[in-house]
């Protein structure tokens, strides 16, 4: 029964972090900042919508404005799992769908994990229609993942030059989180790496950490000035050109 508890909880507050997250989700740090900041920009987001690298499609119910919502995904052997939220497949070269055909797209924490980055770039601005927008995540300081298929991090100017030599306008940016909350991060996932690799052991012997240093964080960034030169994700809104 505890099991079950605590997976169900890990599950949905992985993707939908509420209070309970403080208490309970090793990533809340940077779960939180990022999904605050996609849910405040949904509503600006009308339309046919194409999710580029969809997953299981956690973001999906804070579009409540548009009209359709495609969630394409690329596949990979032993992925199936988390494959069968997609509603086309990918091949990672070119996106299966006319030019001018989508209204609007977001793309979370996902350009890491491609090596033709401007390739990509190129068609994402292909299937949008001029005048639509886009919301892209990226991380920048954060731990490997989903590997062997992560290939990059990207700095703020990095982007930027990717984005507008790519016919991209820039509309807004923001970055996730400060020097004080990602360190607190860093430490809880070496903690995590220390303990016995049993989840379900690891995860109950980690919560007393997860609640140590999610205080840290949140106290110290609210009395100290923050160090926005490291952070953990680069946050874009950006627009198709003429």
């Amino acid at each position: 029964m505890i099991k079950k508890t605590i997976h169900y909880l890990t599950k949905v507050e992985n993707t939908n972090p509420t209070w309970i997250s403080f208490f309970i989700n090793d990533y809340y740090l940077i779960r939180k900042g990022l999904y605050k900041a996609v849910q405040m920009e949904a509503i600006n987001f009308e339309g046919l919508l194409l999710d580029f690298g969809c997953g299981t499609r956690p973001y999906e119910k804070f579009f409540t404005n548009v009209n359709k919502y495609v969630g394409l995904d690329i596949e990979i052997d032993g992925w199936e799992e988390r494959q069968r939220f997609a509603d086309v497949f990918y091949d990672g070269k070119k996106i299966p769908f006319e030019e001018n055909t989508f209204d609007s797209l977001i793309s979370i924490e996902v350009l890491e994990h491609v090596f033709n980055i401007e390739e990509v770039l190129q068609e994402i601005n292909r299937v949008l229609k001029v005048g639509g927008k886009a919301i892209i995540t990226t991380p920048f300081m954060w731990e490997e993942h989903e590997m062997p298929y992560d290939f990059a991090r990207y700095t703020t100017p990095g982007l930027i030059h990717l984005y507008e030599k790519n016919n991209f306008k820039i509309l807004r940016h923001q970055k996730n989180g400060n020097n004080i909350m990602v360190i607190s991060q860093f430490i809880i996932s070496y903690i995590k790496s220390l303990l016995p690799k049993n989840k379900w052991i690891n995860h109950i012997f980690l919560i007393p950490f997860i609640v140590l240093f999610n205080t840290f964080a949140i106290v110290l960034s609210t009395l100290l000035p923050g160090d926005k030169t490291m952070y953990f994700n680069n946050i874009f809104i950006i627009e198709k050109n003429q």
